[in-house]
C-alpha cells in the first residue's frame, strides 16, 4: 500500500510540474519570449477614429506606453493599466507598451471610443483588439 501511495504522490507532482509549465506560455512553443513590445491595434467597425480608452490586465511587467500617431496617457495602477490614444486627424488607433515577457499577453478591453468628431460611440459593438507580440531584437 505505501508504495501504491507513494507512486500516485510522484505522478500527481509530475502532472502539477507539467500543468504549472504549460501554463506558463500563452503563445505555444513558436512564439516569442523574453522582453519585448506588444502592439496593440484596435480593430473598428466604423473606420476612422478620433480616439480610444483601453484597460490593460495581466501581462508580465508592463512598461511605457507609446503611440505611432497622437498623443498616449497612461496609468499604471495595481492591477490594470488604463491607456488614453488621442488622434489629431481621425484614423487608426493603437499603441506599444513595453513587457518584460511576451509570452504572457495581457488581457486588452476596449472601455471607450469617440468618433472623427470627437462624440463617443453609442455602442463598443463589433470592436476588436489585436495584440501582436515583438521580443526585443525582433525575434520571434
Amino acid at each position: 500500500m505505501k508504495k501504491i501511495r507513494r507512486r500516485l504522490g510522484q505522478y500527481l507532482a509530475t502532472g502539477l510540474v507539467l500543468l504549472a509549465a504549460g501554463s506558463c506560455d500563452d503563445l505555444g512553443p513558436s512564439g516569442p519570449r523574453g522582453s519585448g513590445t506588444i502592439h496593440v491595434d484596435l480593430v473598428s467597425p466604423n473606420g476612422a477614429e478620433g480616439s480610444a480608452v483601453f484597460e490593460v490586465v495581466g501581462g508580465r511587467g508592463l512598461g511605457i506606453v507609446t503611440t505611432t500617431g497622437g498623443d498616449v496617457y497612461y496609468e499604471h495602477g495595481t492591477d490594470l493599466t488604463r491607456v488614453v490614444v488621442i488622434l489629431d486627424v481621425p484614423g487608426s488607433i493603437g499603441f506599444r507598451i513595453q513587457s518584460e515577457n511576451v509570452r504572457h499577453l495581457p488581457q486588452v478591453t476596449v472601455t471607450q471610443v469617440a468618433d472623427g468628431n470627437d462624440q463617443l460611440r453609442a455602442s463598443l459593438s463589433g470592436y476588436e483588439v489585436e495584440l501582436v507580440p515583438l521580443a526585443d531584437g525582433g525575434a520571434g
